[in-house]
């Protein structure tokens, strides 16, 4: 009975999306737009100018994360109250454009390797290795809690974060490379720089932010930053940007010194640099109309536009430096 009404569940969920897609021209090429999850429910994709486009896939419950491949434009989608993942690709036809991976228990982290196209996906407890079409598992990873990921694009080894604490470095095969002796309370976030492999993770309630080096050892610590959350690299410098307080944004230099330091919302969920152009989008739950808002700064903290999405969680642009 559970596994017919769940098969049901999806068969709704694709018909919904098929409704949102077909009226939508395919897009081959990835030119820069923004993916957001907004609600916990929706999909939607906004161009690099900010301006909505058509395509919007609903239906979702509990979206934790929509982030794209910038190579392929393929975007994977985790909905944590579904235990499940999805493959979405906007150039195929809508009848071949939705992939149903395996379930993982309350999937949630995404991070895509542009290289081979190959995504690793972090649940409550686990993290997966899937191959690009999304159907095959290449690695497993257990005995982690609440992780999140990030790829190094020049290895395809992954950063994976515990929040009780831990952090490691796997191979691409899913083997353990290193196990880092730093210890924090809550390792929640973490970020690669895939030109240097050094990683950044942030523990958003001790008000911590780490610098790894691809051996594990700490390079540098930030705190004097409230709450730091929602790491994110420009790969061509290494330049990071983090949200501090739920509404500032920081760019932090690679020896950790602060080049600007904005209020960009009230209560910043997410942000993600186009390493293209060192620009960054911010979702914020409330933005100008305190129902939601998409901005995008410029590299240097210039105000560029605002889209009033609703009560978005979540964006993702490509951030390559190899598009």
């Amino acid at each position: 009975m559970k596994k017919c009404v769940s098969r049901i569940l999806q068969m709704l969920l694709v018909v919904l999306v098929l409704i949102g897609v077909s009226l939508t021209p395919l897009h081959a090429n990835y030119n820069g737009e923004c993916w957001v999850v907004s609600g916990g429910d929706t999909v939607y994709k906004l161009n690099s100018d900010g301006l909505a486009d058509p395509t919007i896939i609903p239906g979702l419950t509990q979206a934790q994360a929509a982030v794209v491949d910038p190579k392929s434009g393929v975007i994977w989608i985790t909905v944590s109250a579904a235990n499940a993942v999805y493959r979405y690709d906007p150039a195929s036809p809508p009848e071949q454009a939705f992939t149903h991976l395996p379930p993982i228990e309350r999937a949630r982290a995404v991070s895509v390797n542009p290289t081979d196209g190959t995504v690793w996906i972090g649940g409550i407890n686990t993290v997966q290795k899937f191959s690009a079409d999304g159907t095959q598992i290449l690695a497993s990873i257990t005995g982690v809690h609440e992780p999140d990921v990030a790829v190094n694009t020049t290895d395809g080894s992954c950063w994976v974060t515990d929040s009780r604490g831990t952090i490691a470095r796997y191979s691409a095969s899913g083997a353990v490379a290193v196990t880092s002796p730093v210890k924090l309370k809550e390792a929640k976030y973490v970020a690669v720089n895939s030109q240097s492999g050094n990683a950044w993770v942030t523990d958003p309630h001790a008000g911590v932010i780490v610098k790894l080096n691809p051996s594990g050892q700490e390079m540098l610590r930030i705190a004097d930053l409230k709450l730091p959350g929602s790491p994110s690299v420009d790969q061509r410098n290494g330049n990071l940007w983090v949200v501090a307080n739920s509404n500032t944004l920081v760019k932090l230099s690679p020896d950790g010194q602060k080049l600007v330091e904005i209020p960009a919302g009230m209560a910043i969920l997410s942000i993600s640099v186009y390493s293209q152009d060192g620009s960054v989008w911010v979702a914020d739950q409330f933005g100008s109309t305190f129902q939601g808002g998409v901005s995008k700064f410029s590299a240097d903290g210039q105000a560029l536009f605002e889209n009033p999405v609703p009560q978005p969680s979540f964006v993702s642009v490509g951030n390559w430096v190899g598009q």
